[in-house]
C-alpha cells in the first residue's frame, strides 16, 4: 500500500512538473512586456485677467477645473494673478484638454470689487509625443478673462 501510495505521489507530481514547466514557456514571447502607466500630456496655459477697461488685475484668484466626461473638477491648487495680472501654468496631465478657468477677486476691496466669472477652454489634440505613454504637448497662450465691476461692494 505504502509503495502505490509513493509511485501515485510521484508520477502525480511528474505530471503537474511537466504541464507547469511547458505553461512556463508558452508564457515567454518575442513581443516583451507590456508597458505599464497611463497616457498624458503636458499641457500649458498662460493669459491674462483684465477689466472692462482692458487694464490687468492683480491678486485674483484663478481656479483651473478639469474636464472629465460632462463635469469639471478642481484637482490643482488655485493660482494667483500677478502685478500684470498674468497667470501661467504647466502639468503633466492624463485628461484630454478641456478646462474651466475661474477668476474670483480675493482680496476684497484693495483692487476694487469684481464679480467672478469663468471661461471655458477645449485645446488641440496634444502633438510631438514619443509614439509611447506620451502624447505630446498642448498650450494656450493668449488667454483673457474679464472681470466686471461688482457695484453693491
Amino acid at each position: 500500500m505504502k509503495k502505490v501510495k509513493n509511485v501515485w505521489l510521484r508520477s502525480s507530481a511528474w505530471l503537474l512538473n511537466s504541464i507547469l514547466l511547458l505553461l512556463g514557456f508558452s508564457s515567454c514571447d518575442s513581443n516583451g512586456s507590456e508597458m505599464y502607466g497611463t497616457p498624458y500630456a503636458t499641457y500649458s496655459l498662460k493669459g491674462k485677467v483684465v477689466d472692462a477697461q482692458k487694464q490687468p488685475i492683480p491678486d485674483i484668484e484663478v481656479k483651473i477645473k478639469i474636464g472629465r466626461g460632462g463635469d469639471y473638477h478642481s484637482q490643482i491648487a488655485p493660482l494667483k494673478t500677478n502685478a500684470s495680472g498674468e497667470f501661467a501654468f504647466k502639468e503633466n496631465l492624463t485628461i484630454d484638454g478641456k478646462f474651466r478657468l475661474v477668476a474670483r477677486d480675493v482680496d476684497g476691496t484693495a483692487n476694487g470689487s469684481f464679480k467672478s466669472d469663468s471661461i471655458e477652454i477645449t485645446m488641440d489634440k496634444p502633438s510631438g509625443g514619443d509614439g509611447s505613454w506620451f502624447q505630446g504637448s498642448a498650450s494656450e497662450e493668449d488667454i483673457v478673462i474679464t472681470l466686471q465691476k461688482d457695484e453693491a461692494k
